[in-house]
Order: C-alpha cells, then sequence, then structure tokens
C-alpha cells in the first residue's frame, strides 16, 4: 500500500459507519464480516487490516477529512474493536478474480 492510501482505506470505514449509532462489538463484528466476505468493502480484509494498523499508530487525526457522528476517541476505539474481529476471523477466505 503506498504511503498515504492508508488514509482513504481508513475514510471508507468511517463513511461505512455514518448511520452506526454505537462503536461497539456488534458494530464491529458487523463490519469485519462485511469486509471478510467483501460485502461494501471490496479491497477485502487484508487490505482494511494493514489500513487499520497504520491508523492506529498514526499520530493525527483519523476524522478530520469528512463530516462525522463520531468523535476521534471512539473512532480510534472502534478501530481496535475491528481489528480485533478482523484477526478472529482468519484465515480469511481467498478469492479469485
Amino acid at each position: 500500500m503506498p504511503r498515504d492510501d492508508w488514509k482513504g482505506v481508513v475514510n471508507q470505514i468511517l463513511y461505512g459507519l455514518i448511520f452506526t449509532a454505537e462503536l461497539d462489538d456488534v458494530a464491529a463484528a458487523r463490519m469485519a464480516e462485511a469486509m471478510v466476505e467483501r460485502r461494501y468493502f471490496g479491497a477485502g480484509p487484508g487490505v482494511y487490516a494493514a489500513a487499520i494498523t497504520r491508523a492506529r499508530r498514526h499520530r493525527g487525526p483519523l476524522t478530520d477529512e469528512m463530516p462525522t457522528p463520531h468523535g476521534e476517541e471512539g473512532f480510534r476505539s472502534f478501530l481496535g474493536l475491528l481489528a480485533a474481529q478482523l484477526d478472529a476471523r482468519r484465515p480469511w477466505r481467498r478469492t479469485t478474480s
């Protein structure tokens, strides 16, 4: 993944949460399953997992590029939940395209 591409991938996750009221384990499980099944998140779980890792290390804001009902701290916490949910679903199915 090129150096700054992770931010666009993380913005996809943030956009996918616009109508999600609670950033909890249930929401993380639902999103992780969609990533593994490549529903709405066609790049596949590996791309999202890598972007989440980069985002969690990033010291700058993650919620600054689009309007969101979620605060920075809540979103960062959600990324941790999402990472754990993705890890719990390993090994990910491979698809051929």
